[in-house]
C-alpha cells in the first residue's frame, strides 16, 4: 500500500492511506533495512507500507519513495508552500529572520504566504510598512489580530 508520513513521535510514525480514497491513518515502525541503510522517514514523505495488524492499523514503512523537497529544521519533505508569520508588535518584527527564511524558500521553490500577526498592538503602524515592503516584491502577505 501506498500513504504519507503526517505525523512522527519517537519513531513511531502515523501514515495516511493514500489508496482507494479510504483515508484510513496507520500506525507504523520503519523496517530495519531503512535503518540500515541510513534512511530515516520524515513527515511529508510518500511511502510503501505493509499492513501488520489490520484490526489495530498497524503498519510498517518498506520504502520511502524520492522526495521531492527536504527541509531538515524541522524535517518535513515534499512540502510546496510555507506560510511565515512574524508578530507585529511583542516581540518585535524580524525582518532578517523572515528574510533568510524567505531566500531559503525561493532557493527550494515553494510558494510563500507572510503573516503579520497581532497587527491591533501596533500603534505605530509599522506593520503597514512591512506589509507594504514584502507585497511590492510579489509575496501574499495576510494581516490578523493579536
Amino acid at each position: 500500500m501506498q500513504g504519507v508520513i503526517i505525523e512522527n513521535i519517537a519513531n513511531l510514525y502515523k501514515i495516511e492511506n493514500k489508496e482507494d480514497n479510504k483515508k484510513e491513518i496507520y500506525e507504523a515502525y520503519a523496517r530495519g533495512k531503512l535503518k540500515k541503510d541510513d534512511i530515516t522517514p520524515v513527515v511529508g514523505d510518500f511511502v510503501e507500507f505493509e499492513i501488520t495488524d489490520e484490526e489495530n492499523k498497524k503498519a510498517v514503512i518498506n520504502k520511502i519513495f524520492e522526495r521531492k523537497v527536504y527541509i531538515k529544521r524541522p524535517k518535513m519533505a515534499n512540502i510546496t508552500q510555507l506560510i511565515l508569520v512574524i508578530s507585529s508588535r511583542n516581540p518585535k518584527p524580524d525582518l532578517l529572520m523572515l528574510d533568510k527564511q524567505l531566500a531559503f524558500a525561493e532557493f527550494l521553490n515553494l510558494k510563500v504566504c507572510i503573516v503579520l500577526n497581532k497587527i491591533d498592538l501596533d500603534e505605530e503602524k509599522e506593520f503597514k510598512r512591512i506589509k507594504e515592503i514584502y507585497t511590492k516584491i510579489g509575496y501574499e502577505v495576510i494581516e490578523t489580530r493579536g
